[in-house]
């Protein structure tokens, strides 16, 4: 009986131990990074090695030729635009494990990122716009680049969400994108009516376009422009990134 109650005795004691092991469970993440183009810059500070949850890092952009390719941002798996600081400092956890890159201003026929920079609507005054996309071999995998509310036709863009043109040219379709637009407008009795537009145009970023092809001009813009059976048309520019834009 004696040995029976020690043995209960003894459980309960290590009960809140193995409880409190128990709850202290870490987590591990990794946080790679990498320059745009190594002959203009180089990144350091990310690892292959994941860290625990909370550990502390510094991500460093190290520019070679400041003058003409200085540090523009860095870049959150190639779809955000995240810091402009050239030592970005961060915390390993969930929302900010990923692949990391240090972006230099590069000629604009080399870039290889674009953001919406200016969006117009016409047929509709005020609501708001969702501008999707998606590959040209997966035209039914729609993603959000921007989601906006505009005014008297207009809006503004904060040109952090990126488009990213990764690869060359060719039949994989990974620097070639389709675009729709989903313009949501008030109405009266407090609910919302929603237009679909589809831009007829395929956005490419090889030198030369061909039909139902558009590309980016030698300044690094490209407009695109659709119209729905509403007579609703909405025009996008996309540009790609540069030192200036962000000034």
């Amino acid at each position: 009986m004696k040995s029976k109650f020690k043995f209960v005795l003894s459980l309960l004691l290590l009960m809140p131990l193995m409880l409190l092991a128990a709850c202290d469970i870490t987590n591990y993440y990794t946080i790679t990074c990498r320059s745009s183009d190594e002959t203009l810059g180089l990144a350091s500070g990310g690892s292959d090695v994941a860290k625990a949850d909370g550990s502390e890092l510094t991500l460093v952009a190290t520019e070679l030729n400041p003058e003409q390719n200085p540090f523009v941002c860095w870049i959150k798996d190639n779809s955000k635009v995240v810091s402009f600081d050239k030592n970005y400092s961060l915390t390993y956890s969930a929302q900010t494990q990923g692949n990391y890159t240090a972006f230099y201003h590069e000629n604009p026929n080399g870039v290889a990122y674009a953001t919406v920079t200016d969006i117009k609507i016409e047929g509709v005054s005020s609501g708001t716009v969702q501008v999707q996309y998606a590959s040209t071999n997966s035209s039914t995998n729609y993603r959000t680049l921007e989601n906006l509310s505009f005014s008297s036709g207009t809006c503004q863009t904060d040109k952090t969400n990126l488009i990213y043109f990764g690869g060359a040219s060719g039949s994989d379709g990974r620097n070639e994108f389709v675009f729709r637009v989903i313009v949501s407008q008030p109405t009266s009795t407090g609910g919302e009516t929603s237009y679909t537009i589809m831009i007829d145009s395929i956005l490419t970023n090889a030198a030369s376009a061909s039909q139902n092809q558009a590309n980016f001009d030698s300044q690094g813009q490209c407009t695109l422009t659709g119209t729905n059976n509403d007579n609703i048309t909405l025009t996008i520019t996309l540009s790609k990134i540069s030192a200036t834009m962000y000034a």
